[in-house]
């Protein structure tokens, strides 16, 4: 019990530190984040850590939990330093991901809540992808992974092993792996 608690708390200083990251590089001006796609995170990790934290998640869930925390930050951080190029798809995919949350609210199943969670953030990843597959240089590529490693200790620190416990974490560990490893492969075509 112990180390996954020892886990837990690491995954969440590891976010912490990526959040850090990922507003200095906003204020020096070399990040751009896409609001929509942190706004909707933020939504969508509390929504994931209140489905984890229902089916006693334990210590796993703290990470996600302080995500939605910093998603937050960053999105409002993001009215007034992001991208400011907004296109119809970006809103197109806005209204879906916010439209979907009703539909959670709707169902009184932690894990319902969990598949939905995860299949709307991996459609408000949207935004963000498109940004970066034009402009990889105003992502930042280390918050992105950062962030994958800390929803991995997340995962190693659950008490309790369920698809309601292990979808929405595993899902934000593999979309921003996958991120990261586009930003880096763009970086390197484009340089």
């Amino acid at each position: 019990m112990l180390g996954k608690e020892i886990i837990g708390g690491l995954a969440t200083l590891l976010g912490t530190g990526s959040c850090l990251i990922y507003l200095w590089q906003i204020f020096k001006r070399t990040t751009k984040p896409h609001v929509f796609s942190w706004f909707i995170w933020g939504i969508l990790s509390l929504i994931g850590f209140l489905a984890q934290y229902a089916a006693k998640a334990g210590p796993g869930s703290w990470a996600v939990g302080a995500s939605s925390l910093f998603c937050f930050v960053v999105a409002f951080t993001g009215l007034f330093y992001g991208e400011k190029a907004i296109t119809r798809g970006d809103w197109v995919c806005f209204i879906f991901s916010l439209s979907s949350i009703p539909v959670w609210l709707a169902t009184s199943n932690p894990l319902w809540a969990v598949v939905i969670v995860s299949a709307i953030d991996a459609v408000a990843f949207y935004p963000t992808v498109r940004k970066s597959w034009f402009s990889p240089q105003e992502e930042g590529m280390t918050t992105f992974f950062i962030y994958g490693l800390q929803m991995f200790l997340a995962l190693a620190a659950l008490e309790s092993y369920t698809l309601t416990t292990v979808l929405y974490p595993a899902t934000i560990f593999v979309l921003n792996m996958g991120l990261t490893f586009m930003l880096f492969y763009r970086r390197r075509i484009l340089a």
